[in-house]
């Protein structure tokens, strides 16, 4: 990996073919080449090669595929395992796949040669169902390169040949469900019932099937298109039964009125016959955005400690360019504290009715804080040898005060005593929210895609939420300088000084004005000594969470997390002496 060290910027990998760079007249590049940096955010991968196809043979239509042993045979047995394996919404790649079987594939109203297909796939100790739509992409054609590169296999109908592929690649999927959600259809199969459920937005809107389909990726663990500027269309992939945080959270906010969010446009949902209801697909209103919080910030705040490390200009002379920076902050803490005060307020239904935490909800809390810490400090503990000298050192550190933080966090806990609980975003970061002329707009209301339903559903203190931003602020400050530590000299060092400054000042103003604007609710916390226990209870769960997250995924990531929760911890114990 090239690292320009003007500026510490990693450009595209070096592989096996030409490597094109333009330079502009008497320019230059002087590079580092390294073997262990992350590769430029903006950088898309290569497909992947195409790999040997099988080729199978249908007479009728995609339910052959259901109904006929032998494709059944070769999908669940030579097909769909090493398919799932490739995906990154498969949930499981750490497990074997025991077995995998599509078990309905339910034709899409109004989309021609698409049908919904469900998946049930057979793990060690369980089985998960994801949905996989197919159509098939005609050579004679000419398939996009997203649909070939999605390909389960090849399929011959007559003397047509084409590939077997994933609906999502085709804009016939999306065109299908905005005409199936205005006309509210309803499709009945041997597994249950479609149902097209639109909203009266939705029906005031003007979507033609001229209006252009734009991918945001396919490989995340949701699946999301762009129709236009109008629409956004998520294919839930990994289906759990039972009602659907995303839905249930955006449904209620567009009806009270709450303007920060992608207001609902409409659901499709399956029930099973035995009643059973699960949310396969959300259509939401686009939003206009330049883009997320966290790489709209990152590339700014790299950008403005660049020239202030290059130039060795004073620090406060870069405030100016950071200005926009602290005003989005700010403003993100006005629109989370905005969306609490909503939630607080009581409402007839019971899944959004506010209510006081009792012992149980204590305990509960509890449970979770410190099952996160204690997660934590079993995954530390099968790092305590790493050749890593300086995260050996944090490591046992933390080791020999685990007792004493257990029981701090225990003690902390019980603060969360008597106070509101709410819905709340459940996953909230700087990925979750969108830049919209100097506006921000919270997204992504599911919750943590590892918990089930119930859990996400689940009432708690808001400031989990708040805990989960002040914690995201930390990973984007030390992500600003993570990459530069190949190189360690004085640019580096006043780049670091510099984004630290930018991260304090950061907090300390989500802070405010998230605060300032919890005051609207007569019962959301104000004494400022509550506040600041229970910010302190999740940010120590939080950062135990990351801490096993880091261990498990990118062990060279851990320093971040160990060092939050070092400092969080160290701080408490000042406090305490």
């Amino acid at each position: 990996m090239p690292i320009e060290l003007t500026g510490m910027s990693p450009f595209p990998p070096i592989g096996q073919l030409t490597y094109l760079l333009t330079l502009p007249p008497y320019g230059f590049f002087w590079f580092q080449l390294t073997a262990d940096a992350d590769p430029p955010a903006w950088r898309t991968a290569p497909p992947e090669q195409l790999p040997d196809l099988l080729t199978m043979v249908i007479r009728r239509s995609l339910l052959d595929l259901v109904d006929e042993p032998g494709h059944a045979r070769i999908l669940g047995g030579e097909i769909l395992p090493a398919y799932l394996s490739k995906r990154r919404w498969f949930g499981a790649k750490d497990q074997a796949v025991q077995a995998a079987r599509l078990i309905s594939a339910t034709p899409i109203p109004f989309a021609d040669g698409v049908v919904l297909g469900e998946l049930e796939v057979e793990l060690p100790n369980h089985s998960e169902s994801y949905q996989l739509p197919l159509t098939v992409a005609w050579d004679d054609a000419h398939p996009s390169a997203l649909a070939q590169q999605l390909a389960l296999g090849r399929i011959r109908q007559g003397r047509r040949v084409g590939f077997l592929t994933d609906g999502f690649a085709v804009e016939a999927m999306a065109r299908g469900i905005l005409h199936g959600l205005r006309d509210r259809s309803r499709t009945t199969g041997r597994t249950g019932t479609l149902e097209f459920i639109g909203t009266e937005r939705l029906d005031s809107l003007e979507i033609s099937d001229e209006l252009p389909g734009h991918w945001l990726s396919a490989e995340q663990s949701n699946s999301s298109l762009l129709v236009g500027d109008v629409a956004m269309i998520k294919l839930i992939r990994h289906i759990f039964p039972g009602i659907h945080p995303e839905v249930e959270m955006t449904r209620y906010l567009t009806r009270a009125g709450y303007d920060h969010t992608a207001p609902l446009l409409g659901e499709v949902a399956h029930t099973d016959s035995s009643g059973r209801r699960s949310t396969l697909i959300i259509v939401q209103g686009a939003i206009r955005n330049q883009g997320d919080a966290w790489n709209w910030m990152l590339a700014n705040l790299r950008r403005v400690a660049d020239e202030v490390a290059t130039t060795e200009a004073e620090p406060d002379a870069a405030d100016d360019e950071l200005q926009p920076l602290l005003n989005f902050v700010a403003m993100i803490g006005q629109r989370l504290g905005e969306l609490h005060v909503l939630l607080a307020r009581p409402s007839e239904d019971p899944s959004f009715a506010p209510r006081r935490a009792d012992e149980a909800d204590v305990a509960g809390i509890e449970r979770s804080v410190t099952g996160e810490i204690a997660y934590a400090f079993s995954k530390l503990e099968e790092l305590a040898d790493t050749p890593d000298s300086a995260v050996e050192k944090d490591i046992r550190s933390l080791l020999a005060q685990r007792e004493q933080i257990s029981k701090l966090a225990a003690r902390l806990c019980g603060r969360a005593a008597d106070v509101v609980l709410t819905r709340t975003h459940g996953d909230f970061h700087l990925g979750q929210i969108l830049v919209t002329e100097g506006d921000a707009v919270i997204i992504d209301f599911e919750g943590e895609p590892a918990r089930n339903l119930a859990e996400r559903r689940a009432k708690t203190s808001p400031l989990r939420d708040a805990a989960g931003l002040l914690r995201s602020l930390d990973y984007l400050v030390a992500t600003a300088t993570l990459e530069n530590d190949a190189v360690s000299d004085h640019h580096d060092e006043r780049r670091r000084l510099f984004v630290n400054r930018f991260g304090k000042a950061a907090e300390e103003l989500f802070l405010q004005k998230y605060i300032h604007a919890l005051s609207a609710s007569p019962d959301l916390p104000s004494d400022p000594n509550t506040i600041r226990a229970l910010l302190d209870t999740f940010l120590l769960e939080k950062a135990a969470y990351e801490i096993a997250y880091e261990a498990r995924n990118r062990p060279k990531w851990l320093p971040i997390p160990l060092a939050g929760f070092s400092a969080i911890v160290s701080r408490l114990d000042g406090e305490r002496a």
